[in-house]
């Protein structure tokens, strides 16, 4: 009986989470004989428990660190948040211009009202540039409105003429007409006879506007007149 009750406490097997309720002291004090057989599964059983509770702690201060992340974000909220943040200069919509639409390789627009022109390649602006328009105030020095093409490319030649009040005799570097009338001709010139100011700031209705012509500063005209050719198509707008 003594033996058996010994072989009996000899056998005994210490199960997952028995060392936590039972006599830890009385587990110590007794020599725990087992096979192999039985050792190895025990062993191998309390250390996946402990695995198990390492890896569902672990769990546990993920789930506790990121549910305190979010309350962190204090007064704010992710669907409320606003997109202002964003730079709105990304978000707008190409700047509008005059050559917006345009069809032609090469295209001179001259809007009067603001004494200025553009030359478009399709719809982009190649070049821009302040001008002087004709005076409004005698219908021969009105700047014709319509759309037109040069026709003749010339370098230094004089520009004489005549309106019914005053005459002029003027030599320029680069003339590149587009119409010719009961007046006479009208066309691309320089006039360095003006100051850079002047040019986009003569007013039409003003008598120290051009005789009919759209004079542009030196370089200007110069640009013009490479970049031009014989049919360039030429529009001419009020606004």
């Amino acid at each position: 009986m003594h033996r058996n009750n010994k072989n009996n406490q000899n056998m005994r097997i210490y199960r997952p989470g028995m060392l936590q309720v039972g006599n830890y002291a009385d587990y110590i004090n007794k020599t725990v004989v087992v096979s192999n057989q039985t050792d190895k599964p025990a062993k191998k059983r309390r250390f996946s428990l402990v695995w198990l509770v390492v890896f569902l702690a672990i769990v546990g201060s993920i789930g506790y660190l990121f549910r305190g992340d979010v309350k962190s974000i204090t007064n704010q909220s992710i669907v409320n948040r606003p997109i202002a943040n964003v730079n709105s200069a990304l978000l707008s919509k190409p700047q509008t211009t005059v050559c917006n639409g345009n069809t032609n390789p090469k295209q001179i627009i001259v809007i009067l009202s603001l004494q200025h022109l553009w030359a478009c390649n399709y719809n982009l602006v190649a070049y821009s540039s302040n001008v002087v328009t004709g005076y409004t105030g005698n219908p021969a020095d009105v700047t014709p409105t319509g759309t037109y093409h040069i026709y003749t490319k010339e370098t230094n030649v004089t520009l004489t003429g005549n309106d019914g009040v005053t005459s002029w005799h003027d030599p320029v570097s680069y003339w590149m007409p587009f119409l010719f009338n009961q007046y006479g001709a009208y066309g691309f010139h320089d006039a360095t006879w003006r100051t850079p100011n002047q040019f986009g700031n003569i007013s039409t209705s003003s008598p120290n506007a051009s005789h009919g012509c759209v004079e542009a500063p030196l370089n200007t005209a110069k640009w013009l007149y490479d970049w031009t050719q014989v049919g360039t198509p030429i529009t001419i707008q009020a606004t």
